[in-house]
């Protein structure tokens, strides 16, 4: 083994990167949630079909982030967790 070179974990690659997905999918849901406004008039048929996509992307966004906590929760001996 290189002695220069730092050592490999996997447990901290894997929580690294669950933790940037759910920061990425937030972020996602915080943009999407601010565009809401945008599409407010109710009388605009296209409006009312942006807000239903919005809700929609929403709804999407939560599953994703509920899919990756259930990831974990499953799988705790891939991220190192001694629970």
């Amino acid at each position: 083994m290189d002695n220069n070179k730092p050592p490999f974990d996997k447990g901290f690659v894997l929580q690294t990167t669950l933790r940037n997905m759910k920061k990425d999918i937030d972020f996602s849901s915080r943009k999407t949630f601010d565009r809401f406004k945008d599409f407010s008039d109710e009388t605009n048929e296209e409006h009312v079909e942006k807000r239903t996509e919005i809700f929609e992307t929403l709804d999407v966004l939560n599953k994703m982030h509920k899919l990756l906590d259930e990831f974990q929760e499953h799988n705790k001996h891939l991220f190192g967790n001694k629970e």
